[in-house]
């Protein structure tokens, strides 16, 4: 045993003993219940950097930003639903939307109007803001969107214009069904242009450099420290509902010192792995769920012999989807036989996408993994080959190699799969250039449509990292954002033919859907949007 692993085992036998006292007849003693207030610590795995919401790129750093600014919509446990805005008028043709902009205030007592959308849009869009998700204003399908991003079209003319302080008037290139999921984004959110310009470059990177029209003002915070400490926003419209008075996010880089900093009682919230967790199951403070991240291999089609259906075919079913869930991830993650994860609305009212598809593709089968494997050696005129998996280098993906090289060398003698690990930012690096063969890779949906999958995938998707092209599924998800999507059936249709050609073809080897695991103080309600998110503006902390 190595000494990295008896440090592991102690660790959690420490973790479990300390659970087993806490589990006795006394409740877990963490920062919530200790103060007896409403002051809430919870863990963010990485320091913050920014907090300029058209910059902002993280997960780490949007987990504090869409504490402080709130758009139009926000996520409820639902859905979405109005938030800045009080009220909207849609146009018959679904291309014009009309907002009521509520009367509330920024942190600083001045009006949140319509005019700080319109320059917050704008910016966003502008090439000299440099923001790395302006893309996403063409996904919303603002008018002109695509003509300003990429050439050089004037910014007056992209569709979002405030006439006067509570009217925002938003025009669109095309229906766009998820558009209100979509523009609660992080990204979406106003900014006040007098504040804004009067910080210039530093503007989102202190306290005093930032305001808020959301639940939470920030009152302690320098770059590069390890804490975030938000108060209560008294200016916020909705704050007679806020219980919290502090929300702190606490910088815990390994869920080994997440579980040591919980115990410690200094935090009330953590997410940690699955193996880790194992020592929790039983505790009122563990719980899992289903996240709307779908990993998978992507192989490079620009490689010869993953050309062939039948080998990608065979190094698709030739693993075991349900080990690596149940005997490495042990975090709520599941088995995942499909491209459009599960709780992913449809576009069609009352359905989720796995609901109205009720196919599943890609299942484990070793004997038929053979089959494929024996005619793709036939084809190919070839027995023996050798593939290079590329993988981030975290512990968890290098187990999920490590298993995958094993169960295809041992189902299929003849393949020899290398690992080349990476550190994140390098396998992007590579993904990008296409200079893999095979790729473990992630994508987490952006909005609550099925598109936001499909259209990694067509031809000219830039996330397309494995090349592959086919006609049919270009034709059916053009047509689904095209000429059916007023149709929400017809296009719901053309999206579940589309998932049959991507994952016939072995486009991608589905692996699983992202589960999360995580310790809460048993004195915290909060509730959880859709996705997994927990919507920390909900939150109340009993002091019994």
């Amino acid at each position: 045993m190595s000494k990295k692993t008896m440090v592991v085992l102690l660790t959690l036998a420490l973790v479990a003993g300390v659970l087993s006292a806490c589990g006795k007849g006394s409740e877990s003693s963490n920062a919530a219940s200790s103060t007896g207030s409403q002051d809430l610590i919870v863990a963010n795995t990485a320091d913050v950097s920014t907090l300029d919401s058209n910059l902002a790129t993280s997960a780490e750093d949007l987990n504090v930003i869409n504490k402080l600014v709130e758009g139009l919509y926000r996520q409820s446990e639902t859905g979405v639903e109005l938030a800045a805005a009080s009220d909207v008028k849609i146009s018959d043709d679904k291309k014009t939307y009309t907002f009521t902009i509520r009367d509330e205030k920024w942190s600083d007592g001045t009006p949140v109007t319509a005019h700080d959308f319109e320059y917050a849009w704008k910016r966003l869009a502008n090439p000299d803001t440099k923001a790395e998700y302006s893309y996403m204003l063409l996904v919303a399908g603002v008018k002109n969107a695509e003509n300003v991003l990429y050439n050089g079209a004037a910014l007056d003319t992209l569709g979002v214009k405030a006439t006067d302080d509570r009217t925002l008037v938003v025009q669109l290139d095309r229906v766009v069904p998820y558009f209100d999921s979509l523009i609660a984004g992080t990204y979406f959110a106003p900014i006040n242009e007098k504040f804004a310009t009067a910080q210039g470059d530093q503007y989102g990177l202190s306290k005093d450099h930032v305001l808020a029209n959301g639940p939470f003002v920030v009152s302690d915070w320098t770059v590069g420290g390890d804490s975030v400490v938000l108060s209560k926003n008294t200016q916020y419209w909705d704050q007679s509902n806020i219980k919290l008075n502090t929300l702190t996010y606490k910088t815990v880089k390994d869920s080994q010192s997440g579980i040591l900093a919980y115990q410690s009682q200094q935090l009330d919230y953590v997410e940690i792995n699955g193996e880790e967790g194992a020592a929790y199951k039983d505790s009122k403070d563990y719980h899992t769920h289903l996240a709307r991240m779908l990993y998978y291999f992507q192989p490079n089609l620009k490689v010869k012999q993953l050309n062939n259906v039948n080998l990608r075919l065979a190094l698709a079913l030739a693993y075991d989807k349900n080990s690596i869930v149940d005997n490495i991830l042990k975090d709520g993650s599941i088995p995942a036989n499909f491209l459009i994860v599960d709780t992913l609305a449809s576009g069609v009212a009352g359905k989720t996408f796995r609901d109205a598809a009720q196919t599943t593709y890609l299942e484990p089968d070793k004997a038929k993994a053979v089959e494929y494997f024996n005619k793709a050696k036939t084809e190919l005129k070839q027995n023996k080959f050798t593939f290079e998996l590329l993988y981030d280098d975290d512990d968890t993906t290098k187990q999920i190699a490590q298993f995958y090289q094993s169960e295809i060398q041992n189902t299929l003698p003849g393949i020899t799969i290398n690992l080349k690990a990476q550190p994140k930012k390098n396998r992007v690096a590579l993904a990008g250039k296409g200079d893999f063969q095979i790729i473990i890779t992630r994508w987490g949906a952006d909005y609550d449509d099925p598109s936001t999958y499909f259209d990694l995938f067509t031809k000219r998707s830039g996330y397309n990292f494995g090349h592959w092209v086919n006609p049919q599924y270009d034709k059916l998800v053009n047509g689904a954002s095209q000429q059916w999507i007023a149709s929400p059936e017809k296009r719901l249709d053309a999206y579940i033919k589309a998932e049959k050609v991507l994952l016939d073809d072995a486009a991608i080897f589905p692996i699983y859907q992202d589960g999360r695991s995580y310790l809460l103080n048993s004195r915290v309600s909060v509730k959880f949007s859709p996705e997994g998110s927990a919507l920390w503006r909900t939150a109340t902390i009993s002091n019994k």
